[in-house]
């Protein structure tokens, strides 16, 4: 853990893109087109939405106060459809998480997580979650299918990468239809489509920049 966290560059477009050098405006477009979702056919829009007819131009014009409904309403979906019992969040079992909260907050030298939330990060954003958020995160990283890496290859947990990106630099393979990697907590995961796209309007909807 002491290499994995000190050796490895805050990228977030990639691996030789630094974090501190991103401006706020490419910033905000990073947060609302996750890499995971960068190259989908319509670019940048959940797979769920596209299913619901929701173009690209139709995506990048939504305010912050719909992106967060559209989020609300798919994490609670998430949840209740996986019968996720919500807990307190100091109740939460996140010991199978690669990185703690306080690690995130280290890597990105965040203020601690305020009493009742915690800080997450997925594909290269931080993210701080209070229970509802934080429970479906959990139930997501329990499901998750984890690739093994080959012998020597480190995750760079603050890089953010696409799906083809991902699969070369951690040499995977391609994953079958209705799957797709994530790196999360510094872990790279393979996810169904239900759980990688809730995973990606978290990132959207509770980004910490």
């Amino acid at each position: 853990m002491v290499t994995l966290l000190s050796a490895l560059p805050l990228a977030l477009l990639g691996q030789d893109v630094i974090f501190q050098d991103i401006n706020d405006d490419r910033l905000l477009t990073y947060r609302n087109c996750p890499p995971g979702l960068a190259k989908k056919d319509p670019p940048c829009v959940p797979p769920g939405l596209v299913k619901d007819g929701v173009t690209y131009n139709e995506w990048v014009s939504y305010d912050d106060n719909q992106l967060d409904r559209i989020y609300l309403d798919r994490r609670d979906r998430y949840l209740r459809d996986q019968n996720v019992q919500i807990r307190n969040i100091d109740q939460i079992d996140d010991s199978g998480f690669l990185l703690t909260s306080d690690q995130v907050a280290q890597l990105y030298n965040l203020a601690p997580a305020p009493r009742g939330n915690r800080y997450a990060l997925i594909d290269g954003m931080p993210v701080l979650l209070e229970d509802r958020n934080y429970s479906a995160l959990a139930q997501i990283n329990d499901m998750a299918r984890v690739p093994i890496l080959d012998n020597g290859i480190q995750v760079a947990p603050t890089a953010a990468l696409t799906q083809a990106e991902l699969m070369r630099a951690y040499r995977l393979p391609k994953l079958a239809p209705g799957y797709s990697y994530t790196v999360m907590n510094g872990e790279v995961l393979a996810l169904e489509d239900d759980a990688f796209e809730t995973l990606q309007l978290i990132r959207m909807a509770r980004a910490v920049f």
